[in-house]
């Protein structure tokens, strides 16, 4: 079995979505006549803030060995932009941050020695020859770590591919955000080191045609869609009692293009007809920027009907998802090609979908295409799309039958099925 290395800053007992892509391939690849080796970082189980993800951790390199994979965990030691975001990133002080951040990004053009992974590249390079590994495959973000592929693959000659679960200078939701003449520098110069370090790629790979097209382009180099799909071992889970009250949950972090205004009216719409409905933002709080944000939104008399949470452990989020009536899902304003990764876990769970406002593109697709999908522009149409959710829980036969159709149309989501395009570009 040949032996593939795979380099991932997120990874298990890691339980944020970056994680749960690599994880599964490192566990499955063994079904494509691969050895996964995973070279990560040093994580712990219990992940709330983004502050948590900065902390010291590990003093020892660990190596864990599975029949199907191995993984290295390397010690955490905070960078300069880590540990200046510690102390400054979210308070009065932030401009220093953004200075040291501005210092970080020309330094990355040199060397990644003041960086919070700069013990991955010496330690691949010995890995590498170690285990006469032939190709390895680097996932960002941080994209810094396609930096490391790029010297891996002058130095030691090794064939890399680079995989983005997002784009990087072309990321629309990061070129959306306000900024000066800075910002705007930064970016050119990231734009550079992309094209020339995934330059030195055999292959990218993205979680979406549209991402996937649009990288290619940029780099000039082959590409496959991978996408995130959902674990099949969520297909098995049992139903649970539902919550008393009527609950709709959007899972995971908001970004500010993201549009809560017309759920919040919708449910305010609601109130008023005296059939409200509990919302229910799940592990939003992960994010102090958008908890702010979401409540600063709900007026005092929605308070006890909307609740933003600190994110859960991943067992106690599935419990709490399987719990609710309908999921939200949410477009990123007017860009396309955008992949909630939860829209995945929403399919294997089966349940209604609200998508308010629909993004009229990838999301809407997959929702019509598996029949799980309710669809909303507006207020008016988002008050109507959550009665009709409601009505189908008062006859579960047709509840029942619309899951029950969902599993046929959803397989080609599954985890499973993205990994095996793994084919086109490993052979």
């Amino acid at each position: 079995m040949k032996k593939i290395i795979l380099v991932s800053f997120y990874f298990y007992p890691c339980t944020l979505t970056p994680a749960q892509r690599i994880n599964y391939w490192a566990i499955n690849f063994h079904k494509l006549g691969y050895f996964p080796i995973v070279v990560t970082r040093a994580w712990a189980e219990d992940i709330k803030t983004h502050q948590d993800t900065k902390q010291p951790l590990g003093e020892q390199i660990r190596i864990e060995k599975f029949p199907t994979h191995e993984v290295h965990y390397l010690p955490y030691v905070p960078g300069i932009l880590d540990r200046a975001y510690l102390r400054f990133g979210e308070n009065f002080l932030r401009p220093l941050f953004l200075g040291i951040k501005v210092f970080d990004v020309i330094l990355a053009g040199f060397s990644l020695k003041l960086t919070s992974f700069s013990n991955f590249q010496p330690y691949l390079e010995k890995l590498i020859i170690q285990e006469k590994a032939e190709r390895m495959i680097i996932s960002g973000e941080p994209f810094y770590l396609f930096r490391i592929g790029y010297h891996l693959s002058r130095k030691l000659g090794i064939t890399w591919l680079a995989d983005y679960r997002d784009d990087w200078s072309t990321n629309e939701l990061q070129m959306e955000r306000s900024g000066g003449m800075v910002r705007k520098w930064l970016a050119k110069l990231e734009a550079r080191y992309e094209k020339k370090w995934v330059g030195s790629a055999d292959s990218i790979i993205s979680v979406s045609k549209t991402y996937t097209n649009r990288i290619a382009e940029f780099v000039k180099k082959p590409s496959v869609t991978i996408q995130n799909g959902f674990e099949e071992g969520l297909l098995e889970l049992d139903d649970l009692p539902l919550f008393n009250k009527f609950t709709i949950a959007y899972s995971g972090v908001l970004y500010p293009s993201q549009d809560i205004r017309i759920i919040i009216d919708t449910l305010e719409l609601a109130l008023n007809s005296t059939n409200p409905f509990r919302l229910v933002f799940l592990g939003a709080g992960y994010d102090l920027k958008e908890k702010k944000r979401i409540e600063a939104m709900i007026p005092d008399h929605l308070k006890d009907w909307v609740e933003v949470t600190d994110r859960l452990p991943r067992a106690e989020a599935l419990v709490f998802l399987r719990k609710c009536h309908a999921f939200l899902g949410i477009a990123y304003g007017d860009m396309k090609g955008i992949p909630s990764s939860k829209l995945y876990e929403y399919l294997a769970l089966g349940k209604p979908v609200l998508l308010c406002p629909s993004d009229h593109d990838m999301m809407e697709s997959i929702l019509r295409e598996t029949t799980l999908g309710f669809f909303a522009r507006d207020t008016a149409e988002g008050f109507a799309q959550i009665d009709q959710i409601q009505s189908l829980y008062a006859d579960p036969l047709e509840l029942e039958q619309r899951k029950t159709e969902s599993r046929l149309a959803i397989t080609k989501y599954s985890r499973f099925h993205q990994l095996e395009n793994f084919l086109n570009i490993l052979h």
